[in-house]
């Protein structure tokens, strides 16, 4: 599969997340239903809303940015970024006796 069908998708999904995040600092609410959060009432929720709108529409750059060749493969990089926290939590806090 080419890198173009990806880049679609997450670019999409990267445009859609822009304007969410446009939406909500506007309105200072995040979230619809039950999984709704104001900038006065909870704004850590609020916070982590933005911040993974935030991840998906820069993913979404970064899928584009590879299809046209000028950055590395993002899938990768989380890829390697997952493994490396994997093994993190799972090393030993203090070295054997």
């Amino acid at each position: 599969m080419s890198a173009w069908m990806p880049a679609v998708i997450f670019g999409a999904l990267g445009v859609v997340a822009a304007l969410a995040i446009r939406r909500d600092l506007r309105t200072g609410v995040s979230g619809d239903g039950l999984y709704r959060f104001g900038l006065d009432e909870h704004p850590l929720g609020y916070a982590v809303l933005i911040a993974g709108k935030a991840f998906v529409a820069a993913y979404g750059l970064a899928a584009v940015l590879h299809a046209l060749g000028l950055v590395g493969d993002p899938h990768a990089a989380v890829r390697d970024l997952v493994d490396s926290l994997r093994s993190a939590i799972t090393a030993p806090s203090h070295p054997p006796r």
